[in-house]
């Protein structure tokens, strides 16, 4: 009897230890897992982000793997560090080919970067101003974009422009079939640290860039700074009425 008892004893230790191990197991895989999801978007110095086929000029993320490498037709975008410009988004240029630049890209402070029918653009916050990265043969320039090409690469969004503002407020009409919208800076502002403030946010999706969002009810929208509204940075109001 004591020699049955014991082993159930021993036997329901062992399961509970077991099952112990397998919890911590558990919470560790799971902490990892987390920690990777929200890490895995986001762009570390060095890491290799952008491929540019020369032969086919065409875009691609490194990541995809979607490409067919060729050591001489290919350059891939290596997001970096400049000690002297450390505010300044930059990529140093990977390429076998003798006749490609071995100078960096210099973006802007702050800016993102994203491809859109095998085309490279940037998105510069500062001044709410898109442009597309070109290739001319030996280095990389800037393509600024304007209203009709903002409005063609974002198609289905409404364009609102800074010179529409009268007295720094902007009053439109709701439209369920035209709820997407991207403010463009023609006014040549600084906006520096701006953001998009809704007073209801179950009314207000914002975008993937500080200039975009959408609506899906009447609501009023301000654009301002932080700390609010002062006479060097002004505050903006758009009010989407029915």
């Amino acid at each position: 009897m004591r020699f049955k008892e014991g082993l159930r004893i021993g036997l329901f230790a062992a399961i509970m230890f077991l099952f112990v191990v397998l919890f911590a197991v558990g919470i560790d895989y799971s902490d990892k897992k987390e920690q990777k999801s929200l890490t895995s978007d986001v762009p570390r110095i060095g890491q290799k982000l952008w491929v540019y086929h020369m032969n086919d000029r065409e875009w691609y993320n490194y990541v995809n793997q979607d490409y067919k490498y060729d050591k001489k037709g290919v350059i891939i975008l290596q997001l970096q560090q400049d000690p002297e410009v450390p505010d300044i988004t930059s990529y140093h240029l990977l390429s076998e080919n003798s006749q490609v630049s071995n100078s960096p890209l210099f973006l802007a402070e702050g800016s993102s970067e994203f491809i859109k029918d095998k085309k490279l653009y940037t998105y510069y916050p500062r001044t709410f101003e898109f442009s597309e990265v070109l290739f001319n043969g030996y280095n990389f320039t800037l393509n600024k974009l304007n209203e009709k090409s903002v409005a063609k690469l974002f198609n289905g969004h409404r364009i609102l422009k800074m010179s529409d503002f009268k007295n720094n407020v902007m009053n439109l009409t709701y439209d369920k079939k035209h709820s997407k919208y991207i403010i463009i800076n023609d006014i040549g502002d600084d906006f520096y640290m701006y953001y998009v403030i809704p007073n209801d946010n179950k009314k207000l999706k914002l975008g993937d860039f500080s200039n975009q969002f959408k609506v899906n009810d009447a609501v009023s929208i301000r654009l301002q700074r932080l700390e609010g509204c002062t006479k060097a940075y002004p505050c903006y109001d758009i009010n989407i009425v029915k």
